[in-house]
């Protein structure tokens, strides 16, 4: 990794991104810039993925522009002369003025590689929408079951098809749901089940859960009414069935993420895992026309925000409430969020948004910059065959 060190005035090296800028890997994961190796898989653009050729590492010393997008809620930082893919601000009132709305195929004729130095509030930057070929249609449990227990007494199917229902089923998890541990005779903790918990009015949810979760599973699930939560707690009493939603999706509101197999899955059946944590963790505001779902991991709001802009949904991520803020339902009673809790909101009527998107892209107006002073490494790739490569989901020039 070459290393070298420069003053704000040299603009001849000014391009690249700080280290917690993220990229996408070609398994849909994400990546810190600072921790892209030679020989990694990337997206460089909406269907392409090329191997990373140099990594430049630079000192740099100066100010930096912050770069925020609509719907997003962090922002992309770079150099004044890093070059983005962008339609200006002046393209996007051409259009009003001549068509009376944003025609998409005069932006697709208008896209520029802009400094960011130039770049301003209004003008438009490119969001791909990634595609990749998709050949998991099978999940391998023993692939993610660790079970140490000698004496299993049900055994859960060692090969599960990948169908909607199994999805819906792992979005109602996501929403609802968490892994049960124990402890064995010699303390270790160890998984016992997964377990649900569903408002008592929710009563067909409920018969969904159980019902789909032992046709695929083979496991009963114990229905238990919680009066003073006015709530069920559905539980799926089954060691291989904890330790396999344990590694698929983690546990704990704040951790839970979808497992880089899982997001490899085709697009319909992403689509269900999305549809189903909605149904458990969402409302549909009807004075706003929008659908919203909330979640306090970060993780898994990007994770989701990611899956959405490949169906070619046009999500916006909020921050719905900050750690340790006292919210009017707990205020009585003094509780305090532990975790952020982030939101995403989906229009039912797209064409309500400032955003535009064709097959590719998603072509997002910057919602807000700055300028801010920055001192520390900056980071730019080389790839084998391209000049770009996504940045917070943002498509740059490498």
């Amino acid at each position: 990794m070459k290393e070298t060190y420069c003053n704000f005035p040299k603009i001849n090296i000014q391009r690249g991104f700080p280290p917690n800028t993220e990229m996408i890997m070609e398994n849909f994961t994400r990546k810190y810039i600072s921790e892209i190796k030679l020989k990694d898989q990337i997206f460089i653009d909406s269907s392409t993925i090329e191997q990373v050729k140099n990594v430049t590492k630079v000192m740099y010393k100066g100010f930096i522009k912050e770069i925020r997008c609509t719907g997003q809620i962090f922002n992309l930082e770079s150099p004044r002369n890093q070059l983005f893919f962008a339609i200006r601000k002046e393209m996007r009132d051409y259009c009003r003025k001549k068509y009376g709305k944003i025609n998409v195929k005069v932006l697709e004729e208008n896209i520029e590689l802009i400094n960011s130095n130039q770049l301003k509030k209004g003008d438009m930057l490119l969001i791909p929408k990634l595609e990749q070929k998709k050949n998991n249609f099978k999940l391998i449990t023993k692939d993610f079951i660790n079970t140490f227990s000698n004496y299993i007494k049900i055994t859960i199917p060692e090969t599960i098809n990948f169908t909607k229902e199994l999805f819906r089923w792992f979005g109602y998890y996501l929403a609802e749901g968490m892994v049960l541990f124990t402890s064995n005779k010699r303390y270790e903790i160890k998984c016992r089940g997964v377990s649900f918990t569903v408002n008592i009015k929710e009563k067909n949810l409920v018969k969904e859960i159980m019902c789909t979760g032992e046709k695929i599973f083979g496991v009963k699930a114990k229905l238990i009414e919680i009066i003073e939560r006015n709530a069920y707690r559905i539980n799926f009493y089954n060691t291989q069935l904890g330790e396999l939603i344990f590694n698929l999706f983690n546990t704990g509101s704040s951790k839970k993420k979808i497992h880089s197999y899982l997001m490899l899955a085709p697009l319909d059946l992403l689509n269900e895992l999305i549809h189903g944590w909605l149904k458990g963790d969402g409302w549909i505001c009807n004075k706003r026309g929008t659908f919203t779902g909330n979640t306090t991991s970060i993780e898994l709001v990007k994770q989701i925000y990611l899956i959405l802009i490949n169906l070619g949904e046009l999500p916006t991520i909020g921050l719905a409430a900050h750690k340790n803020q006292n919210r009017k339902k707990a205020r009585e009673l003094g509780y305090y969020l532990r975790h952020n809790l982030y939101n995403i909101r989906l229009l039912k009527n797209k064409n309500r948004s400032h955003r535009k998107q064709n097959r590719k892209y998603i072509f997002s107006p910057i919602l807000y910059t700055n300028y801010k002073f920055y001192e520390g490494y900056i980071y730019t790739l080389e790839m084998r065959g391209g000049n770009s490569f996504i940045a917070n989901y943002i498509l740059v020039n490498a």
